[in-house]
Protein backbone atom coordinates (compact mmCIF):
# COMPACT_ATOMS: atom_id res chain seq x y z
CA UNK A 1 0.00 0.00 0.00
CA UNK A 2 3.09 2.62 1.07
CA UNK A 3 4.40 1.39 -2.14
CA UNK A 4 1.75 1.89 -4.23
CA UNK A 5 0.92 5.51 -2.84
CA UNK A 6 4.86 6.51 -3.09
CA UNK A 7 4.35 6.12 -6.61
CA UNK A 8 1.36 8.11 -7.28
CA UNK A 9 3.28 10.70 -5.26
CA UNK A 10 5.84 10.40 -7.75
CA UNK A 11 3.71 10.47 -10.85
CA UNK A 12 2.28 13.60 -9.35
CA UNK A 13 5.40 15.55 -8.53
CA UNK A 14 6.44 14.59 -12.21
CA UNK A 15 3.28 15.62 -13.57
CA UNK A 16 3.41 19.15 -11.64
CA UNK A 17 6.84 19.61 -12.43
CA UNK A 18 6.07 19.07 -16.09
CA UNK A 19 3.39 21.43 -16.22
CA UNK A 20 5.18 23.91 -14.55
CA UNK A 21 7.74 23.81 -16.76
CA UNK A 22 6.05 23.69 -20.26
CA UNK A 23 4.25 26.75 -18.47
CA UNK A 24 6.59 28.66 -17.23
CA UNK A 25 8.85 27.87 -20.98
CA UNK A 26 5.54 29.19 -22.94
CA UNK A 27 5.29 31.82 -20.84
CA UNK A 28 8.88 32.70 -21.65
CA UNK A 29 8.57 32.80 -25.16
CA UNK A 30 5.20 35.05 -24.91
CA UNK A 31 6.63 37.61 -22.96
CA UNK A 32 9.84 37.23 -25.46
CA UNK A 33 7.27 37.63 -28.57
CA UNK A 34 6.46 41.02 -26.90
CA UNK A 35 9.20 42.33 -27.07
CA UNK A 36 9.44 42.18 -30.79
CA UNK A 37 8.08 45.62 -32.28
CA UNK A 38 10.68 47.11 -28.97
CA UNK A 39 13.44 45.19 -30.95
CA UNK A 40 12.32 46.68 -33.93
CA UNK A 41 11.83 50.26 -33.11
CA UNK A 42 8.09 50.34 -34.16
CA UNK A 43 5.65 52.22 -31.45
CA UNK A 44 2.41 50.71 -30.70
CA UNK A 45 0.32 49.95 -27.20
CA UNK A 46 1.77 47.80 -24.74
CA UNK A 47 0.68 44.67 -24.56
CA UNK A 48 -0.14 42.29 -21.65
CA UNK A 49 1.41 38.54 -22.07
CA UNK A 50 -0.82 35.84 -23.46
CA UNK A 51 -3.51 37.86 -24.18
CA UNK A 52 -1.13 40.75 -25.98
CA UNK A 53 -3.90 43.65 -27.11
CA UNK A 54 -7.20 41.74 -27.38
CA UNK A 55 -8.46 42.60 -24.13
CA UNK A 56 -8.17 46.00 -24.99
CA UNK A 57 -9.27 45.84 -28.74
CA UNK A 58 -12.74 43.61 -26.50
CA UNK A 59 -13.51 46.62 -24.07
CA UNK A 60 -13.32 49.52 -26.46
CA UNK A 61 -14.53 47.91 -29.54
CA UNK A 62 -12.82 47.20 -33.11
CA UNK A 63 -14.14 49.70 -35.05
CA UNK A 64 -13.25 52.56 -32.30
CA UNK A 65 -9.85 51.27 -31.46
CA UNK A 66 -8.12 51.78 -34.61
CA UNK A 67 -8.89 55.53 -34.98
CA UNK A 68 -7.98 55.77 -31.80
CA UNK A 69 -4.21 54.29 -32.15
CA UNK A 70 -3.91 55.76 -35.73
CA UNK A 71 -4.40 59.06 -33.94
CA UNK A 72 -1.52 58.27 -31.47
CA UNK A 73 0.90 56.58 -33.48
CA UNK A 74 -0.07 57.54 -36.81
CA UNK A 75 1.22 55.60 -40.30
CA UNK A 76 2.58 52.46 -38.48
CA UNK A 77 2.93 50.74 -35.33
CA UNK A 78 2.79 47.43 -33.60
CA UNK A 79 -0.08 45.37 -31.91
CA UNK A 80 -0.58 41.90 -30.70
CA UNK A 81 -3.65 39.94 -31.69
CA UNK A 82 -2.17 38.02 -29.60
CA UNK A 83 0.29 37.28 -32.12
CA UNK A 84 2.73 40.52 -33.34
CA UNK A 85 1.07 42.26 -36.58
CA UNK A 86 2.16 45.40 -38.22
CA UNK A 87 -0.71 47.93 -38.41
CA UNK A 88 -0.10 50.23 -42.04
CA UNK A 89 -2.27 53.51 -42.18
CA UNK A 90 0.06 54.86 -44.90
CA UNK A 91 -1.53 55.10 -48.19
CA UNK A 92 2.04 54.95 -50.25
CA UNK A 93 2.68 51.34 -48.21
CA UNK A 94 -0.64 49.72 -48.30
CA UNK A 95 -0.02 49.96 -52.23
CA UNK A 96 4.01 48.83 -52.38
CA UNK A 97 2.68 45.84 -49.83
CA UNK A 98 -0.59 44.62 -51.91
CA UNK A 99 0.42 45.27 -55.14
CA UNK A 100 4.12 46.51 -55.75
CA UNK A 101 5.51 43.62 -53.22
CA UNK A 102 2.78 41.10 -53.74
CA UNK A 103 5.16 38.42 -54.00
CA UNK A 104 6.58 38.91 -50.54
CA UNK A 105 2.88 39.62 -49.03
CA UNK A 106 0.75 36.52 -51.19
CA UNK A 107 -0.86 35.02 -48.35
CA UNK A 108 -3.46 36.49 -45.39
CA UNK A 109 -2.76 35.38 -41.99
CA UNK A 110 -5.35 32.40 -41.86
CA UNK A 111 -8.26 32.96 -39.40
CA UNK A 112 -8.60 29.97 -36.83
CA UNK A 113 -12.35 29.29 -38.38
CA UNK A 114 -10.60 28.55 -41.64
CA UNK A 115 -8.15 26.46 -40.25
CA UNK A 116 -10.97 23.00 -39.89
CA UNK A 117 -13.71 21.59 -42.83
CA UNK A 118 -15.71 22.54 -43.98
CA UNK A 119 -13.93 26.49 -44.13
CA UNK A 120 -10.38 25.22 -44.62
CA UNK A 121 -10.20 25.22 -48.95
CA UNK A 122 -11.74 28.93 -49.46
CA UNK A 123 -9.84 31.89 -50.94
CA UNK A 124 -9.64 33.73 -47.61
CA UNK A 125 -7.61 30.18 -46.22
CA UNK A 126 -5.65 28.53 -48.95
CA UNK A 127 -2.55 30.07 -49.63
CA UNK A 128 0.67 29.98 -52.12
CA UNK A 129 -0.13 28.06 -55.21
CA UNK A 130 -3.07 26.38 -54.05
CA UNK A 131 -4.86 30.30 -53.84
CA UNK A 132 -2.93 31.03 -57.19
CA UNK A 133 -4.47 28.27 -58.62
CA UNK A 134 -8.51 28.42 -56.69
CA UNK A 135 -8.45 32.22 -57.81
CA UNK A 136 -7.16 31.84 -60.85
CA UNK A 137 -9.88 29.32 -61.93
CA UNK A 138 -12.98 31.45 -59.86
CA UNK A 139 -12.25 34.90 -61.59
CA UNK A 140 -13.46 34.30 -64.81
CA UNK A 141 -17.03 32.47 -63.04
CA UNK A 142 -17.62 36.86 -62.20
CA UNK A 143 -16.56 38.15 -65.33
CA UNK A 144 -19.20 40.45 -67.55
CA UNK A 145 -20.55 37.43 -69.21
CA UNK A 146 -20.99 35.24 -66.06
CA UNK A 147 -22.40 37.87 -64.50
CA UNK A 148 -25.24 38.48 -66.98
CA UNK A 149 -26.46 34.89 -66.66
CA UNK A 150 -27.23 35.33 -62.97
CA UNK A 151 -29.20 38.52 -63.17
CA UNK A 152 -32.46 36.31 -64.08
CA UNK A 153 -31.63 35.42 -60.56
CA UNK A 154 -31.23 38.56 -59.09
CA UNK A 155 -34.07 39.93 -61.35
CA UNK A 156 -36.67 37.39 -59.59
CA UNK A 157 -35.66 38.20 -56.07
CA UNK A 158 -35.93 41.62 -56.72
CA UNK A 159 -39.41 41.31 -57.33
CA UNK A 160 -39.90 39.56 -54.08
CA UNK A 161 -38.13 42.57 -52.55
CA UNK A 162 -40.62 45.39 -54.51
CA UNK A 163 -43.57 43.22 -53.46
CA UNK A 164 -42.42 43.04 -49.38
CA UNK A 165 -41.19 46.81 -49.87
CA UNK A 166 -44.97 47.87 -50.91
CA UNK A 167 -46.58 45.83 -48.43
CA UNK A 168 -44.36 47.43 -45.33
CA UNK A 169 -45.00 50.50 -46.86
CA UNK A 170 -48.60 49.99 -46.58
CA UNK A 171 -49.11 48.70 -43.29
CA UNK A 172 -46.98 52.08 -41.91
CA UNK A 173 -45.07 49.72 -39.34
CA UNK A 174 -41.22 50.70 -38.62
CA UNK A 175 -38.62 47.96 -40.25
CA UNK A 176 -35.16 47.66 -39.12
CA UNK A 177 -33.16 47.45 -41.99
CA UNK A 178 -30.40 45.27 -41.24
CA UNK A 179 -32.64 42.71 -40.97
CA UNK A 180 -34.89 43.38 -44.04
CA UNK A 181 -31.64 43.58 -45.94
CA UNK A 182 -30.49 40.38 -44.47
CA UNK A 183 -33.63 39.03 -46.10
CA UNK A 184 -33.06 39.93 -50.20
CA UNK A 185 -29.03 39.23 -49.15
CA UNK A 186 -29.86 35.58 -48.43
CA UNK A 187 -32.69 34.95 -51.20
CA UNK A 188 -29.88 36.24 -53.42
CA UNK A 189 -27.36 33.69 -52.34
CA UNK A 190 -30.03 31.00 -52.49
CA UNK A 191 -30.78 32.11 -56.11
CA UNK A 192 -27.64 33.09 -57.47
CA UNK A 193 -25.09 30.39 -55.49
CA UNK A 194 -27.77 27.24 -55.19
CA UNK A 195 -30.02 27.95 -57.95
CA UNK A 196 -33.05 27.84 -54.94
CA UNK A 197 -36.35 29.93 -54.68
CA UNK A 198 -36.24 31.60 -51.50
CA UNK A 199 -38.85 33.88 -49.86
CA UNK A 200 -37.08 34.82 -46.38
CA UNK A 201 -39.79 38.15 -45.34
CA UNK A 202 -42.49 35.43 -45.97
CA UNK A 203 -40.50 31.95 -45.35
CA UNK A 204 -38.35 33.31 -42.49
CA UNK A 205 -38.55 29.21 -41.17
CA UNK A 206 -37.20 28.40 -44.76
CA UNK A 207 -34.74 25.39 -44.12
CA UNK A 208 -32.02 27.30 -46.08
CA UNK A 209 -32.45 30.32 -44.42
CA UNK A 210 -32.37 28.88 -41.38
CA UNK A 211 -29.00 27.00 -41.59
CA UNK A 212 -27.45 29.67 -43.04
CA UNK A 213 -28.28 31.96 -40.01
CA UNK A 214 -26.79 28.89 -37.78
CA UNK A 215 -23.47 28.63 -39.95
CA UNK A 216 -22.64 31.83 -39.62
CA UNK A 217 -24.20 32.87 -36.44
CA UNK A 218 -25.27 30.27 -34.44
CA UNK A 219 -22.62 30.37 -32.16
CA UNK A 220 -21.18 33.80 -32.73
CA UNK A 221 -20.22 33.66 -29.23
CA UNK A 222 -16.94 31.93 -29.70
CA UNK A 223 -15.58 34.40 -31.94
CA UNK A 224 -13.40 36.13 -28.79
CA UNK A 225 -12.38 32.59 -28.25
CA UNK A 226 -10.82 32.16 -31.18
CA UNK A 227 -9.29 35.33 -31.52
CA UNK A 228 -7.80 36.08 -28.29
CA UNK A 229 -6.77 32.25 -27.26
CA UNK A 230 -6.61 30.55 -30.50
CA UNK A 231 -4.94 27.46 -28.78
CA UNK A 232 -8.16 25.99 -27.52
CA UNK A 233 -9.55 26.02 -30.93
CA UNK A 234 -8.30 22.26 -31.64
CA UNK A 235 -9.73 21.15 -28.54
CA UNK A 236 -13.17 22.78 -29.16
CA UNK A 237 -13.28 21.17 -32.37
CA UNK A 238 -12.41 17.83 -30.55
CA UNK A 239 -15.60 17.68 -28.70
CA UNK A 240 -17.95 19.02 -31.60
CA UNK A 241 -18.01 22.68 -30.64
CA UNK A 242 -17.39 24.44 -33.43
CA UNK A 243 -18.20 28.01 -34.55
CA UNK A 244 -20.54 26.67 -37.13
CA UNK A 245 -22.90 23.69 -36.13
CA UNK A 246 -22.45 20.48 -37.98
CA UNK A 247 -25.80 19.70 -38.28
CA UNK A 248 -25.93 23.41 -40.58
CA UNK A 249 -22.42 22.57 -42.31
CA UNK A 250 -23.75 19.54 -43.41
CA UNK A 251 -27.01 20.44 -44.72
CA UNK A 252 -24.71 22.63 -47.24
CA UNK A 253 -22.64 19.85 -47.94
CA UNK A 254 -25.45 17.53 -49.06
CA UNK A 255 -27.37 20.77 -50.89
CA UNK A 256 -24.26 21.28 -52.57
CA UNK A 257 -23.67 17.59 -53.61
CA UNK A 258 -26.89 17.87 -55.05
CA UNK A 259 -27.19 20.58 -56.84
CA UNK A 260 -23.55 19.41 -58.43
CA UNK A 261 -24.91 16.67 -59.26
CA UNK A 262 -27.92 18.28 -61.51
CA UNK A 263 -25.53 20.89 -62.83
CA UNK A 264 -23.23 18.07 -64.38
CA UNK A 265 -26.07 16.27 -66.47
CA UNK A 266 -25.54 18.53 -69.55
CA UNK A 267 -29.64 18.14 -70.31
CA UNK A 268 -29.85 20.90 -68.18
CA UNK A 269 -28.17 24.52 -67.46
CA UNK A 270 -28.20 26.53 -64.33
CA UNK A 271 -27.37 29.77 -64.54
CA UNK A 272 -26.07 30.02 -60.97
CA UNK A 273 -22.53 30.26 -58.84
CA UNK A 274 -22.31 25.95 -58.77
CA UNK A 275 -23.13 25.81 -62.54
CA UNK A 276 -20.73 28.35 -63.46
CA UNK A 277 -17.68 26.41 -61.41
CA UNK A 278 -18.56 22.92 -63.40
CA UNK A 279 -18.19 24.89 -66.49
CA UNK A 280 -14.91 26.69 -64.85
CA UNK A 281 -13.44 23.39 -64.41
CA UNK A 282 -13.37 22.79 -68.04
CA UNK A 283 -12.98 26.38 -69.36
CA UNK A 284 -10.35 27.62 -67.47
CA UNK A 285 -8.16 27.52 -70.40
CA UNK A 286 -10.58 29.78 -72.95
CA UNK A 287 -12.25 32.19 -70.41
CA UNK A 288 -10.45 35.70 -71.16
CA UNK A 289 -13.55 37.97 -70.38
CA UNK A 290 -12.82 39.77 -66.97
CA UNK A 291 -12.79 42.85 -65.76
CA UNK A 292 -9.48 44.32 -64.77
CA UNK A 293 -10.19 44.93 -61.11
CA UNK A 294 -10.51 41.56 -60.39
CA UNK A 295 -8.25 39.20 -63.29
CA UNK A 296 -5.19 39.54 -61.70
CA UNK A 297 -4.49 35.84 -63.45
CA UNK A 298 -1.26 37.72 -65.14
CA UNK A 299 0.53 37.71 -61.31
CA UNK A 300 -0.91 34.30 -60.33
CA UNK A 301 2.00 31.98 -61.15
CA UNK A 302 2.01 28.89 -59.79
CA UNK A 303 5.30 26.33 -59.15
CA UNK A 304 6.61 23.84 -61.74
CA UNK A 305 5.33 21.59 -59.43
CA UNK A 306 1.70 22.41 -59.93
CA UNK A 307 -0.08 20.23 -62.25
CA UNK A 308 -3.94 19.73 -60.99
CA UNK A 309 -6.28 20.95 -63.37
CA UNK A 310 -10.43 22.10 -62.04
CA UNK A 311 -11.37 22.21 -58.25
CA UNK A 312 -11.36 19.29 -55.92
CA UNK A 313 -14.60 18.93 -53.81
CA UNK A 314 -13.24 20.16 -50.83
CA UNK A 315 -12.59 23.23 -52.57
CA UNK A 316 -16.13 23.21 -54.42
CA UNK A 317 -17.57 23.00 -51.45
CA UNK A 318 -15.66 25.48 -49.01
CA UNK A 319 -15.99 28.40 -51.50
CA UNK A 320 -20.01 27.77 -51.92
CA UNK A 321 -19.61 28.32 -47.74
CA UNK A 322 -17.49 31.43 -48.15
CA UNK A 323 -20.15 32.55 -51.14
CA UNK A 324 -22.63 32.50 -48.15
CA UNK A 325 -20.39 34.14 -45.60
CA UNK A 326 -18.96 37.07 -47.77
CA UNK A 327 -22.22 37.77 -49.79
CA UNK A 328 -24.69 38.05 -47.00
CA UNK A 329 -23.32 39.87 -44.03
CA UNK A 330 -21.05 42.49 -46.92
CA UNK A 331 -24.39 43.16 -49.14
CA UNK A 332 -26.82 43.49 -46.14
CA UNK A 333 -24.74 45.85 -44.39
CA UNK A 334 -23.97 47.90 -47.79
CA UNK A 335 -27.42 47.85 -48.45
CA UNK A 336 -29.07 48.75 -45.15
CA UNK A 337 -27.11 51.62 -44.33
CA UNK A 338 -27.43 53.13 -47.54
CA UNK A 339 -31.11 53.14 -47.07
CA UNK A 340 -30.74 54.44 -43.72
CA UNK A 341 -28.27 57.31 -44.29
CA UNK A 342 -30.52 58.77 -47.18
CA UNK A 343 -33.39 58.29 -44.58
CA UNK A 344 -31.47 60.68 -42.45
CA UNK A 345 -30.44 62.83 -46.07
CA UNK A 346 -33.45 63.77 -47.76
CA UNK A 347 -31.63 66.14 -50.13
CA UNK A 348 -29.55 62.99 -51.19
CA UNK A 349 -32.23 60.80 -51.20
CA UNK A 350 -34.78 63.33 -53.25
CA UNK A 351 -31.81 63.20 -55.90
CA UNK A 352 -31.13 59.58 -55.96
CA UNK A 353 -35.11 58.99 -56.36
CA UNK A 354 -34.75 62.03 -59.06
CA UNK A 355 -32.08 60.10 -61.55
CA UNK A 356 -34.06 56.91 -60.53
CA UNK A 357 -37.09 58.03 -62.01
CA UNK A 358 -35.50 59.65 -65.02
CA UNK A 359 -33.36 57.02 -66.18
CA UNK A 360 -35.80 53.76 -65.43
CA UNK A 361 -39.09 55.58 -65.27
CA UNK A 362 -41.18 52.10 -63.49
CA UNK A 363 -39.47 49.74 -65.63
CA UNK A 364 -36.76 47.53 -63.32
CA UNK A 365 -33.22 48.04 -63.95
CA UNK A 366 -31.00 45.59 -65.63
CA UNK A 367 -27.46 44.48 -66.39
CA UNK A 368 -27.45 47.19 -68.68
CA UNK A 369 -29.46 50.37 -67.30
CA UNK A 370 -28.44 50.20 -63.48
CA UNK A 371 -24.78 51.27 -64.39
CA UNK A 372 -25.85 54.21 -65.70
CA UNK A 373 -27.59 55.09 -62.09
CA UNK A 374 -24.04 57.51 -61.44
CA UNK A 375 -25.36 59.12 -58.36
CA UNK A 376 -27.23 56.51 -56.69
CA UNK A 377 -24.08 54.46 -57.08
CA UNK A 378 -22.34 57.80 -55.29
CA UNK A 379 -24.63 57.14 -52.28
CA UNK A 380 -23.56 53.76 -52.22
CA UNK A 381 -20.11 54.38 -52.24
CA UNK A 382 -20.34 57.10 -49.23
CA UNK A 383 -22.64 54.42 -47.06
CA UNK A 384 -19.29 51.94 -47.84
CA UNK A 385 -16.68 54.39 -46.99
CA UNK A 386 -18.66 55.66 -43.34
CA UNK A 387 -19.88 52.13 -42.39
CA UNK A 388 -17.41 49.49 -44.38
CA UNK A 389 -17.99 45.81 -43.81
CA UNK A 390 -14.66 44.91 -44.36
CA UNK A 391 -13.44 46.90 -41.71
CA UNK A 392 -9.72 45.68 -42.04
CA UNK A 393 -7.48 43.08 -44.50
CA UNK A 394 -4.18 41.51 -44.03
CA UNK A 395 -1.24 40.07 -45.34
CA UNK A 396 1.01 37.59 -43.96
CA UNK A 397 5.04 38.20 -45.15
CA UNK A 398 6.62 35.25 -46.13
CA UNK A 399 10.52 36.84 -46.46
CA UNK A 400 12.23 39.41 -44.67
CA UNK A 401 11.45 42.63 -46.25
CA UNK A 402 12.32 46.55 -45.68
CA UNK A 403 8.53 48.09 -45.33
CA UNK A 404 8.57 51.85 -44.33
CA UNK A 405 12.17 51.60 -42.81
CA UNK A 406 11.65 48.67 -41.13
CA UNK A 407 12.91 45.31 -41.66
CA UNK A 408 9.15 43.02 -41.54
CA UNK A 409 10.52 39.50 -40.50
CA UNK A 410 8.93 36.49 -42.15
CA UNK A 411 5.81 35.31 -41.11
CA UNK A 412 4.58 38.48 -39.68
CA UNK A 413 1.12 40.05 -40.39
CA UNK A 414 0.66 43.38 -41.18
CA UNK A 415 -2.93 45.03 -41.15
CA UNK A 416 -4.46 47.22 -43.50
CA UNK A 417 -7.42 49.14 -41.03
CA UNK A 418 -9.90 49.97 -43.83
CA UNK A 419 -12.49 51.43 -41.67
CA UNK A 420 -10.50 53.62 -39.81
CA UNK A 421 -8.92 54.68 -43.25
CA UNK A 422 -12.12 55.67 -44.52
CA UNK A 423 -13.08 58.12 -41.37
CA UNK A 424 -9.89 59.47 -41.09
CA UNK A 425 -10.41 63.70 -40.93
CA UNK A 426 -6.76 63.37 -42.42
CA UNK A 427 -8.01 61.84 -45.97
CA UNK A 428 -11.56 62.69 -45.72
CA UNK A 429 -12.32 66.11 -44.19
CA UNK A 430 -15.19 65.83 -41.96
CA UNK A 431 -15.36 62.08 -42.23
CA UNK A 432 -18.99 61.73 -40.16
CA UNK A 433 -20.97 63.78 -42.36
CA UNK A 434 -22.90 61.42 -45.09
CA UNK A 435 -21.88 62.92 -49.01
CA UNK A 436 -21.75 62.02 -51.76
CA UNK A 437 -20.22 64.01 -53.83
CA UNK A 438 -16.83 63.02 -52.65
CA UNK A 439 -17.48 60.14 -55.25
CA UNK A 440 -17.65 62.13 -58.35
CA UNK A 441 -15.37 61.18 -61.15
CA UNK A 442 -13.51 64.26 -60.42
CA UNK A 443 -13.37 63.75 -56.48
CA UNK A 444 -11.60 60.53 -57.92
CA UNK A 445 -9.05 61.26 -59.49
CA UNK A 446 -7.96 64.04 -56.85
CA UNK A 447 -7.77 61.41 -54.11
CA UNK A 448 -5.00 58.59 -53.61
CA UNK A 449 -5.99 55.15 -54.90
CA UNK A 450 -5.87 54.01 -51.80
CA UNK A 451 -7.66 56.18 -49.41
CA UNK A 452 -11.40 54.02 -50.57
CA UNK A 453 -10.91 50.54 -50.54
CA UNK A 454 -14.17 49.00 -50.21
CA UNK A 455 -13.28 45.82 -51.69
CA UNK A 456 -9.69 45.56 -50.77
CA UNK A 457 -6.78 46.16 -53.09
CA UNK A 458 -4.73 43.96 -55.51
CA UNK A 459 -4.33 40.71 -56.09
CA UNK A 460 -6.14 39.48 -53.20
CA UNK A 461 -9.80 41.65 -53.19
CA UNK A 462 -12.85 40.92 -53.18
CA UNK A 463 -13.63 38.49 -56.10
CA UNK A 464 -16.93 38.96 -55.97
CA UNK A 465 -17.10 42.55 -56.02
CA UNK A 466 -18.82 42.86 -59.14
CA UNK A 467 -21.50 40.76 -58.50
CA UNK A 468 -22.02 42.21 -55.03
CA UNK A 469 -22.79 46.27 -56.68
CA UNK A 470 -24.54 45.01 -59.63
CA UNK A 471 -27.04 43.12 -56.85
CA UNK A 472 -27.03 46.52 -54.48
CA UNK A 473 -27.77 48.62 -57.12
CA UNK A 474 -30.51 46.78 -58.53
CA UNK A 475 -31.83 46.49 -55.05
CA UNK A 476 -31.62 49.87 -54.35
CA UNK A 477 -33.06 50.92 -57.30
CA UNK A 478 -36.46 48.84 -57.22
CA UNK A 479 -36.65 50.02 -53.18
CA UNK A 480 -36.31 54.14 -54.27
CA UNK A 481 -38.60 53.61 -56.97
CA UNK A 482 -41.27 52.26 -54.93
CA UNK A 483 -41.24 53.70 -51.70
CA UNK A 484 -39.43 56.61 -49.85
CA UNK A 485 -37.25 55.55 -46.24
CA UNK A 486 -37.58 57.98 -43.40
CA UNK A 487 -36.30 58.45 -40.13
CA UNK A 488 -38.78 57.40 -37.30
CA UNK A 489 -39.21 57.30 -33.41
CA UNK A 490 -36.31 54.51 -33.22
CA UNK A 491 -34.05 55.64 -35.39
CA UNK A 492 -30.36 56.89 -33.59
CA UNK A 493 -28.50 57.95 -36.58
CA UNK A 494 -25.50 58.71 -36.77
CA UNK A 495 -25.61 54.58 -35.53
CA UNK A 496 -22.45 54.07 -33.36
CA UNK A 497 -22.83 50.86 -31.30
CA UNK A 498 -21.27 48.32 -33.48
CA UNK A 499 -21.60 44.65 -32.35
CA UNK A 500 -17.90 43.42 -32.15
CA UNK A 501 -16.48 42.33 -35.40
CA UNK A 502 -19.05 43.45 -37.63
CA UNK A 503 -20.49 46.60 -38.56
CA UNK A 504 -23.95 46.08 -37.10
CA UNK A 505 -25.41 48.84 -34.78
CA UNK A 506 -27.20 47.31 -31.46
CA UNK A 507 -29.48 49.78 -31.90
CA UNK A 508 -30.88 48.81 -35.29
CA UNK A 509 -31.09 51.06 -38.14
CA UNK A 510 -34.82 51.77 -38.11
CA UNK A 511 -36.84 53.68 -40.84
CA UNK A 512 -40.60 53.81 -41.95
CA UNK A 513 -41.16 53.14 -45.54
CA UNK A 514 -43.70 55.44 -47.10
CA UNK A 515 -45.30 54.46 -50.55
CA UNK A 516 -44.86 57.17 -53.41
CA UNK A 517 -47.06 58.81 -55.13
Amino acid sequence: MENTEAGWLSLTTYLVVGVGTLTVIWLWRSCQELMTFKRMGVPGPTPIPVFGNMLTIFRKGIIHIFPHWNKQYDKIYGIFMPAPALVINDLDLIKDIAIKQFQSFPNRKVPTLFKFKPWNANLLSVRDDQWKHVRGILSPTFSSGKLKKMVPAIERVVSNLVSNVTEKAKTGNMIELKEFCGCYAMDVIAGAAFGLQVDSVKNPKDPFVYHAFNALFGRQWLMPVYVSMPFLTRLLHKIGLTFSPKESTDFFYNVTEGALKERRQEKKKFSDFLQLLVEAEKEQETQQDVDAEIDHRSQLHTSSQWTRKGLVRDEIHSNALLFLAAGYDTVSTAMSYTLFSLAANPACLHKAQQEVDEKLGKKPADYSTVNELVYLDMCMNEALRMFTPGFASDRECIEDTEVGGYKVPKGMQVVFPFYAIHNDPKIWPNPSKYDPERHTPEARAARHPCSFLPFGIGPRNCIGMRLAQLELRMALAAVLQRVTPVLCEKSVYPPSNFQFGRITSSDGLWVKFQLRE
